[in-house]
């Protein structure tokens, strides 16, 4: 039943909508009248909308609409339907018809529509006073055909005007009838505005949706640039790691460039140093040269070896024997410093000219005059009136001063050490060789042991020396000689000691106890028994002397070894000086030295060959050669080989002081160039 009356709701509503605007419409069902649309020109509302029922009506009219309602619907034989709460009463039929008759109006053709309020469409409703003429008011001011509701409304206010023929339950009527339709226009205009809020519904939905795909899209669009920033902080994260990576490679390269412009800089020190070096040694070499060049013309005087000096000199040499030029004093004389001829010298003076020291100086005297030897001090000249010698001046003194580092001088290196122990043997050996009779020094101590500025080691004071006899020296066997005791306690031989017969082996005694000295720098005293210890415990590292470096253990303990084989308490017992101790300090030299890069100083070359000399010889020019050479050019032209310039003469001198200085300068490791 619900759904046929929404369906013929719907229907009428469709048929109202398709009403003009001008007309007024009627919705009846079978239950009676459903909905009244009034027209725009009677009602003044829109089109569609329902006119209100009037609320000052009595029940009388009430009933009278409900029966006038009923009997239209049992002369019709059709139901209104559309008013489920509309109130039902029974009216008289005669009231019915009499609103029927009036005018030949029917009221059941006029709300279906089949009739017209008015008899004659052309008749118009005349204005009135009160409410027809408000109404007429509106009709007048518009163009529009009056409506069914305002012919109706008209119709009803002139006949109760004019001639009272309706009661008062028409207006009742009427009134219903336009609160009626005025509720059916506000249902139309609800479902209007239902149709336009799913109109707008709708559009709001389908905004909704747009929007919420918008803020998907968004938030794809949000994820996808948040995803980009990740991967842009990344690549940003990537670009500062490596822009932090080449500043740290720029910082490293700057750092190793200032390391590298430090070490450059310190390496151009480094040049700029050994070349002042170099050219202070080639300062002092050329300076030794003329010293050693004034030394010869000191020594080649008249076919003699040495010099010979009056007391003026000696004493202008010393300042009168100044005790600022005082050098030390030993067991013969006293020792100063003095300059001769424009050279540093060391003058020797004898206490007394007692026989004995007139001995110990004629003997001296006799054996320095005679030899030559890099490791043997040099005689320069004397002084036979006052018992005075020349010799060459040692700048750093005696080996037992710079043992004990006497007035703050500075320790020895050990590399040093073997090579001075290697000097002394040398020197020693080459005094026992001489011809015709092998010399014994008897007195070898490191206070008789002097070192020029290079720490080359010369024997001095041989003032003790003795000749062996000259037809024993051709046996194999030790020879003897008895001789009054002279020496330096714990330098001397026992066998010496005991038996008063000195030999070669007795200097092989003093060297040995040099050799614990150089190794120590401890006192003689016990020092033997010390260093037998160690070697036997396998410390020699103890007894060393920490002073001079860090030394060779291996070297050492063998030096030391050797050492104590040379201090045997029986001369069979030593080993042999030449063949057996200098060769094996020999190779202890040079398996500690540190080889040198420089080659031989420039004035130790001959001009002629471009090589050390052997044998140099002064010529006239003024400069060296060596003999052979020289020699053979003089043979052929009579010029200088530097120079150019003519010979004032063809004699040859021979350079003893620098062949001395190249004897020396090999000893310490120098090597000839080869050819």
């Amino acid at each position: 039943m619900s759904y046929r009356m929404s369906s013929v709701t719907r229907t009428s509503s469709k048929i109202c909508k398709s009403v003009p605007s001008f007309c007024t419409a009627y919705v009846v069902s079978k239950d009676g009248l459903s909905s009244v649309y009034a027209s725009e020109s009677e009602s003044g509302l829109p089109s569609g909308s329902l006119v209100p029922k009037g609320n000052s009506e009595s029940s009388e009219t009430e009933e009278f609409i409900d029966s006038s309602i009923s009997d239209l619907d049992d002369s019709s034989g059709r139901g209104l339907s559309g008013f489920p709460s509309l109130p039902r009463s029974n009216l008289a039929s005669e009231n019915l018809e009499s609103i029927s008759s009036v005018e030949g109006f029917n009221l059941y053709d006029y709300l279906t529509g089949n009739a017209s309020v008015y008899a004659n469409k052309d008749r118009r409703i005349t204005p009135c006073t009160g409410a027809q003429s408000s109404i007429s008011s509106q009709f007048q001011g518009s163009d529009k055909v009056p409506t069914k509701e305002s012919s109706l409304l008209g119709f009803m206010l002139s006949d109760k005007k004019g001639s009272d023929k309706v009661p008062t339950k028409q207006n009742s009527l009427l009134e219903l009838m336009l609160s009626e339709k005025k509720v059916s226009g506000n249902k139309d205009d609800i479902s209007t505005e239902l149709e336009k809020l799913k109109l707008e519904l709708g559009h709001i939905q389908g905004a909704y949706k747009l929007v919420q795909d918008e803020s998907v899209d968004a938030s794809h669009q949000v994820n996808e640039l948040a995803a980009r920033r990740m991967e842009v902080e990344a690549q940003l994260s990537e670009i500062q790691a490596r822009v932090d990576k080449a500043n740290d490679d720029v910082q490293e390269q700057m750092a190793q460039r200032l390391l590298a412009e430090e070490a450059a800089t310190q390496l151009k020190d480094l040049v700029r140093a050994e070349v002042m070096q170099k050219n202070r040694l080639l300062a002092k070499a050329s300076k030794d040269a003329d010293r050693k060049a004034r030394l010869e013309k000191l020594l080649v005087l008249q076919g003699d070896s040495y010099s010979t000096f009056t007391w003026e000199e000696i004493d202008n040499a010393t300042a009168s024997f100044s005790e600022s030029l005082k050098i030390g004093t030993g067991s013969n004389g006293t020792v100063y410093k003095g300059h001769l001829n424009h050279l540093d010298v060391a003058i020797k003076v004898l206490h007394s000219n007692d026989s004995t020291s007139t001995k110990h100086f004629n003997q001296e005297l006799e054996v320095l005059s005679r030899i030559r030897h890099p490791h043997l001090l040099m005689l320069l000249g004397a002084c036979p009136d006052k018992g005075c010698l020349v010799y060459e001046y040692m700048e750093n003194g005696s080996l037992a001063d710079r043992l004990q580092r006497r007035k703050g001088t500075p320790a020895i290196p050990w590399v040093d050490r073997f090579r001075i122990a290697w000097e002394i043997a040398s020197a020693l050996v080459f005094l026992h060789s001489t011809k015709p009779s092998p010399i014994i020094h008897r007195d070898l101590k490191p206070e008789n042991v002097l070192l020029d500025s290079n720490l080359v080691s010369k024997i001095g004071d041989v003032g003790l020396s003795t000749l062996m006899p000259q037809k024993e020296t051709l046996s194999n066997r030790t020879v003897y000689k008895r001789t009054g005791l002279a020496g330096t306690l714990f330098y001397l031989d026992p066998e010496y000691q005991r038996s008063g017969q000195v030999s070669v082996k007795s200097d092989t005694y003093a060297l040995g106890m040099v050799i614990l000295e150089l190794l120590t720098a401890k006192s003689p005293i016990g020092l033997p028994e010390l260093v037998e210890r160690a070697v036997e415990d396998g410390q020699i590292t103890d007894v060393l002397d920490k002073s001079a470096g860090d030394w060779p253990v291996k070297e050492a303990h063998e030096l030391a070894q050797l050492g104590l084989k040379c201090l045997e308490m029986r001369s069979k017992d030593r080993p042999d000086l030449k063949s057996v101790v200098a060769v094996d300090l020999e190779r202890l030299k040079h398996s500690t030295a540190v080889p040198g890069l420089a080659g031989p100083p420039s004035h130790f070359m001959c001009p002629i060959l471009k090589k050390v000399m052997k044998n140099p010889c002064l010529a006239a020019d003024g400069y060296s050669y060596e003999h052979d050479a020289i020699v053979m050019w003089l043979c052929d032209q009579n010029t200088s080989p530097v120079t150019k310039a003519q010979l004032r003469d063809k004699k040859l001198v021979p350079n003893l002081s620098l062949m001395s200085a190249i004897a020396s300068w090999m000893a310490q490791g120098g090597r000839p160039l080869m050819e």
